[in-house]
């Protein structure tokens, strides 16, 4: 989900392990020179998805952090599989905390937060869950202690 910590998670991850890591919105947004609500604005959430399938599927991280609608994708999904994943689980009040100030998400609404990460939440569930091969519950977790339980699992 958006606002779980995927890319600070992700950049300790990498650095820790002493490989590559690339955060896919990252790479959207300095392919398109356009920020990701600007893509949503100007192409619509499809063209974004598939900007998102390209991203993942060229990719030469090795410490990968995926959009949170990159799952929607069945084929993305497989891609995941391939390797070792980690679903960073938020509890949707946390989320709330983390993304109340944000205004650069195109499928968020500013003005009922809540209701917009749940009714995300309810659509996707089911796929990060399936797709992860390790849930990883962060509630007061530092950032530190959350990589070091996910490089348990690598090494």
């Amino acid at each position: 989900m958006m606002g779980s910590g995927k890319t600070t998670i992700g950049k300790l991850l990498a650095e820790e392990l002493g490989v590559d890591f690339e955060d896919l919105d990252t790479s959207i947004t300095r392919r398109y020179k356009m920020s990701i609500s600007e893509i949503f604005s100007e192409h619509g959430e499809s063209f974004f998805r598939e900007a998102e399938s390209i991203a993942l599927m060229n990719s030469t991280g090795i410490v990968i952090s995926c959009g949170g609608g990159t799952v929607l994708n069945k084929n993305n999904r497989r891609y995941i599989k391939k390797g070792l994943s980690f679903f960073l689980n938020v509890e949707i009040d946390e989320l709330k905390k983390r993304l109340k100030d944000v205004s650069n998400r195109p499928l968020l609404d500013d003005e009922n937060l809540k209701q917009s990460l749940e009714s995300l939440w309810k659509k996707r569930e089911h796929l990060y869950l399936q797709t992860a091969d390790h849930i990883i519950n962060v509630k007061n977790k530092r950032p530190k202690d959350i990589t070091k339980k996910i490089s348990g699992y690598i090494k």
